[in-house]
């Protein structure tokens, strides 16, 4: 794969609406793990603390731009949004299911850590094997050593990891 089709680009005001709507995919994606998330009257789902990726400094939404095309998002947050003695937390990565299993994501987030060097936490349900696996397949292949605890955050049992990436 060619790591120079894949991009990271940041989400503006102009370009909220492609975010809710790649978000509203997510969310009835996590609903098979989080047995929390209902749509709304409207038929879909709304992501708690959205509006803040576009008033805080500290919420980072960019797209995912696969040859040129948009094919997912990865939520990054930092200051008042992650947990002391952390400096970024990848709070969301999804792709499109057709883009899914190509080195897509794993390129992403390299790219990502290439733009943020610090101390990172990372968090799964516990339920969620498949975010779980990728996870874990991601640090292995980049030979990030890791800490991981299991915690209950929002009533969920959670798998965290903790890295620094420099």
């Amino acid at each position: 794969m060619n790591l120079n089709e894949i991009k990271l680009e940041q989400v503006t005001l102009k370009t909220k609406t492609k975010l809710e709507n790649l978000m509203n995919l997510y969310l009835h994606d996590l609903s098979e793990f989080a047995s929390d998330l209902k749509i709304n009257e409207d038929g879909k789902f709304e992501y708690e603390g959205f509006e803040l990726y576009f008033t805080s400094d500290d919420l980072k939404p960019f797209f995912i731009i696969y040859q040129d095309g948009m094919v997912g998002f990865v939520l990054l947050n930092t200051g008042k949004y992650v947990p002391r003695d952390i400096d970024y937390t990848i709070h969301e990565v999804f792709l499109l299911r057709g883009f899914r299993k190509k080195g897509i994501a794993t390129v992403s987030i390299k790219k990502l850590f290439d733009l943020y060097k610090g101390r990172y936490n990372i968090v799964q349900l516990g339920n969620n094997k498949i975010a779980i696996d990728f996870w874990k397949s991601f640090y292995k292949i980049e030979g990030i050593k890791y800490t991981e605890i299991k915690e209950i955050v929002d009533n969920f049992e959670c798998c965290t990891q903790i890295f620094s990436k420099e």
